[in-house]
């Protein structure tokens, strides 16, 4: 399963393939709109995880050309989340509107990014869980003392 990350953020993008990759995902990295479109009619990737602010073309630009690209020239279909520091209610509501079908915030946390792309992709609720729980596991501080 290969993941199209849209981000303009050269360090972004490897925090996020790091990310996906963990979570047992290939990547392919684009820096704009424009970049994933074309990228998206080379070879549809099973998800595309889409950033919003971006040069030349933004994310929910990108998202709504993919979408009518999908109904009206036959590209395949595919989930599109979104990435975004902008977690207002309406920014999250501009991002479905465009649509986005899953968003995160960021900063990413990689439970919180696991969480979202499971429930896009409708994996089993068991295996996504225990999967959850080990992230979880992975990303808390460890505790000692009189904590634990």
């Amino acid at each position: 399963m290969t993941f199209l990350i849209v981000e303009d953020d050269v360090v972004m993008q490897q925090v996020i393939a790091g990310m996906l990759g963990r979570l047992g995902f290939r990547t392919r990295v684009v820096a704009d709109g424009f970049e994933a479109l074309q990228a998206c009619a080379d070879e549809p990737p099973t998800a595309v995880l889409m950033d919003v602010q971006m040069p030349r073309m933004d994310g929910l630009t990108a998202t709504r050309e993919l979408r009518r690209r999908q109904c009206e020239d036959g590209l395949a279909r595919f989930p599109i989340i979104v990435a975004s520091a902008f977690y207002s209610p309406a920014d999250r509501a501009a991002c479905f509107e465009a649509g986005a079908d899953g968003f995160v915030t960021k900063p990413l946390m990689l439970a919180k990014l696991g969480a979202e792309i499971f429930r896009v992709l409708g994996r089993h609720e068991s295996e996504a869980a225990s999967t959850l729980r080990q992230w979880q596991r992975e990303e808390k501080p460890a505790m000692t003392g009189r904590q634990a």
